[in-house]
């Protein structure tokens, strides 16, 4: 009995000695490789008795609280776990978040951002395996205006958050206008082009449609395009610009959207001797599209009066044909069952999407993995729209809402333009970190200078652009 005893002790001990080396191992893979990059399909012990809460932040208004009502849905799913959504005003959020992120704080699992912001937290997040992700399923240039992040020095793409929602930047017109068939008659007897916004090939048919209209006295403006300096001449010149880059190879260097972070107003690829491209705009397609910006203005309040902006646009929107506008604007806009979409003319869009990312600090890594790719699921994303408006991220919850015909007619128009213009949405201003304390002003005030001249031309419109990229590139160097 004593052999036996000691014999048995002795496997005892040997057995204690492997668990323990194991659990080292395992401790130790593990803070070397976080699985939130790595697994493909996460295992979550989701069926623990210990309560975790899941912590979100963001900024206020109908995405987070859309966040919140998946974060139930979740709960109802794994009922220990509780996802919390704290909310600031937009103008607060991001520094509220890097205070905790530059303190390597624990306090926020999941963190919100915008396209423009993306590269203030990007250091602080962790990277997303691409195929933890059915990308086949989320529209992608969603993801690419903020989603991603260009490493310039490894020339290496990272995942470092996932789009949850889809917002482009398109055309908006008014349909008893445009279904008007006696109108649309005499405007294609005397242009020679079809009346339909769905239809327009170029910019030059939108300023033929704005002088048609207003010289017949049917509306007091054309279509609406923003033009407020502080901000919003970032987000519309790049959507006329658009056309101009897209067809431009010199500029363009074979990557239609530019590259990531730096987008179309840089040049597609980066060249010997720099370690960033170099603005496109300064060149005779930026000239051409700053022109024809110009033009699309003058049929609109003078912006050395009133400047068009996110803010005040629904409420000249029914003096006008219609609008350049985000589609996150249209539940502002009166009578909006009147209001119809198009993509830009040619046929793309503008990106103005938000993300979730995962902080490298949060205690539940791969729990809050889990609840982002439920959060961009088909079935979620469905919710997204029938329950706040918002539209999805998910290609089979636009196809299945699109096709849902208890909904309004002109809401599931509404969806399938929207999402036939954003598989195109690739018209982006840049978001790289100097993008607001110096691009954004640099550019704007220039073109606002150019936008508000009592006279214009092609010699102006180059050097007013020429002294914008002067800036930029400083502003890059440094």
């Amino acid at each position: 009995m004593k052999a036996i005893s000691t014999l048995a002790i002795a496997i005892i001990i040997i057995i204690v000695i492997a668990v323990v080396a194991a659990a080292a191992y395992f401790i130790t893979s593990s803070s070397h490789h976080p699985s939130v990059a790595t697994t493909t399909t996460p295992t979550i012990a989701t069926n623990t008795t210990a309560p975790v809460t899941l912590t979100v932040v963001t900024f206020s208004g109908e995405s987070a609280n859309f966040i919140q009502y998946a974060g139930e849905l979740f709960h109802q799913i794994h009922p220990n776990v509780q996802v919390e959504v704290i909310k600031y005003p937009f103008s607060e959020y991001i520094q509220k978040e890097l205070t905790a992120l530059e303190a390597h704080s624990s306090q926020y699992d999941i963190v919100g951002f915008t396209s423009t912001s993306a590269l203030d937290v990007a250091s602080y997040l962790l990277p997303l395996n691409q195929s933890v992700f059915n990308f086949s399923d989320i529209i992608y240039p969603q993801e690419d205006f903020g989603g991603l992040y260009y490493n310039a020095s490894i020339s290496k793409t990272e995942i470092i958050g996932i789009a949850y929602e889809t917002a482009v930047y398109l055309m908006a017109y008014n349909a008893t206008i445009f279904d008007n068939q006696t109108l649309a008659q005499e405007f294609e007897q005397e242009y020679h082009m079809n009346f339909s916004p769905i239809t327009y090939e170029n910019w030059t048919v939108v300023l033929d449609v704005d002088q048609f209209l207003m010289s017949h006295h049917i509306t007091k403006y054309g279509f609406l395009i923003d033009d407020h300096v502080a901000h919003g001449i970032i987000d519309a010149f790049p959507a006329v610009y658009g056309w101009y880059y897209f067809r431009n190879s010199s500029l363009n260097m074979g990557n239609l959207a530019g590259l990531p972070n730096y987008n179309i107003m840089f040049e597609g690829k980066i060249l010997p001797g720099f370690n960033y491209p170099l603005p496109s705009f300064n060149s005779t397609s930026g000239v051409q599209a700053l022109i024809t910006y110009r033009e699309l203005v003058s049929y609109e309040p003078s912006p050395s009066q009133i400047q068009i902006s996110y803010d005040n646009l629904p409420e000249f929107f029914s003096q006008g044909a219609g609008a350049f506008l985000f589609t996150s604007q249209l539940s502002y806009i009166n009578n909006s069952k009147d209001v119809l979409l198009a993509p830009l003319p040619g046929g793309y869009a503008e990106t103005g999407t938000d993300f979730l990312g995962i902080s490298k600090y949060s205690s539940h890594p791969q729990l809050a993995l889990e609840f982002l790719q439920f959060l961009v699921s088909p079935k979620i994303q469905e919710s997204a729209f029938l329950k706040y408006g918002k539209f999805p991220i998910s290609k089979q919850a636009f196809l299945s809402l699109v096709s849902n015909s208890s909904l309004p007619s002109y809401q599931r128009e509404w969806l399938q333009e929207a999402y036939l213009a954003a598989l195109n949405a690739t018209a982006n201003p840049p978001n790289v970190p100097q993008t607001y304390p110096a691009l954004i002003p640099s550019f704007n005030n220039e073109a606002f200078q150019f936008l508000t001249a009592s006279q214009y031309n092609e010699t102006y419109a180059m050097y007013v652009l020429q002294q914008a990229a002067n800036a930029w590139i400083k502003a890059l160097s440094s």
